[in-house]
């Protein structure tokens, strides 16, 4: 009577547990693409004074970087949602998916600020770049969320609207993907 009863049942609920849970590969690609385009423009700001064109390209960097590794974890996760063993991913993974959106729009943001302070946005610091970033970060995260920022943050153009609107579907995307991955894994 071996391989059935709640014995089995609980021992086939630890491996799909562990399955989802644990990598099967290394997701070091994924933790340096989310991790060091935010640790260098930090440093960068606190550390430096660097020129508001030099901060731009930082960010425009670091957006570029945000992007592609958004590109590939997707791409990653749809193989692995059809089943192709070698792009499992843990299910924890899909968090990178958030950090991705969530910085590459504070990059554009702050790069956008950067280009023509108080064109864009209002209510961003144009006389600190270090203040000026962690607005550009509330409002990725505000915007990913969908929730209102505060009123005193305008967005003043028709492109930072539109910015707005275009994360505001990326995330509705990213967290259908975020849903899928979950069922798919268990």
């Amino acid at each position: 009577m071996s391989g059935s009863g709640p014995v089995a049942a609980a021992n086939a609920a630890d491996t799909t547990l562990t399955a989802a849970l644990l990598p099967s590969r290394s997701l070091l690609f994924y933790t340096l693409t989310a991790t060091v385009p935010i640790a260098v423009i930090a440093a960068a700001l606190l550390f430096l004074r660097l020129r508001p064109a030099a901060l731009m390209f930082l960010s425009i960097i670091g957006a570029v970087v945000s992007a592609g590794a958004l590109g590939r974890i997707l791409a990653d996760l749809t193989l692995d949602i059809a089943g192709y063993p070698d792009y499992k991913l843990p299910v924890w993974a899909v968090f990178y998916l958030i950090v991705y959106v969530a910085v590459f729009f504070t990059f554009v943001y702050f790069a956008m600020h950067l280009s023509a302070p108080g064109v864009y946005f209002g209510g961003i610091s144009e006389s600190n770049p270090r203040v000026a970033f962690v607005d550009a970060l509330y409002m990725s995260l505000a915007n990913y969320i969908n929730a209102a920022p505060d009123p005193t943050v305008i967005v003043r153009t028709q492109s930072g609207r539109y910015m707005a609107v275009l994360q505001g579907y990326l995330s509705m995307f990213i967290n259908v993907v975020i849903i899928t991955k979950f069922v798919n894994s268990f």
